[in-house]
């Protein structure tokens, strides 16, 4: 008789802890994960990227450094000299992009950075350098880490420069624009497809 009570006690407990794991199952299943949620809304709040989108444009291949670019109609690709590529405005060739790639394993994105500040306050020592904070301003996505950018104006006009890195590759960006019909908008939206 206690072998019997025994095994339905046993039996009794089993269901019992089998029926309110499941019970604990169903309850998580039916209510929304919070601390999902609440991670992605974080995420989206404080989020400094936005979603890589396809530019039209066509498909352009260095060639003479380790990348591409899609270069969007009416912009042109070409080199400039070893390891400096030149993307420029068709219609107005002083609206250009100096483009410069290195491998991450062989260089330092902050030394690339200074390297990038200085080039751009010695193309006006008369004016101060500013950082661009605006991320409308600056090329990011997804695929692109520690996107800097700056800002400096001249007598031509504005000067800007990036450094960022992607899979791999750092880029450092310098834009020469104009006061007319600036081109810096199109120049940052095809700076965002280098990879």
């Amino acid at each position: 008789m206690k072998k019997i009570n025994s095994l339905l006690s046993i039996a009794l407990l089993t269901m019992l802890l089998a029926a309110c794991g499941t019970t604990e199952g169903i309850e998580k299943a039916d209510q929304p994960d919070t601390e999902t949620k609440s991670a992605e809304q974080t995420e989206a709040a404080g989020s400094t990227t936005k979603p890589e989108q396809e530019l039209e444009g066509t498909i352009t291949k260095s060639e003479s450094q380790n990348y591409s670019i899609t270069v969007i109609n009416g912009f042109e690709l070409t080199g400039e000299e070893p390891n400096k590529d030149i993307l420029f405005n068709t219609k107005n060739d002083a609206q250009s992009m100096r483009i410069e790639t290195f491998d991450a394993s062989e260089v330092d994105l902050n030394e690339i950075t200074n390297n990038l500040v200085e080039t751009l306050k010695a193309s006006n020592e008369n004016e101060k350098l500013v950082e661009i904070t605006d991320e409308n301003q600056l090329p990011i996505n997804d695929s692109l880490k520690e996107t800097k950018g700056f800002q400096i104006d001249t007598p031509e006009g504005k000067v800007s420069g990036f450094t960022f890195e992607r899979d791999g590759l750092i880029v450092k960006l310098t834009i020469f624009d104009t006061e007319d019909n600036p081109a810096f908008e199109q120049f940052v939206k095809m700076a965002e497809t280098i990879k």
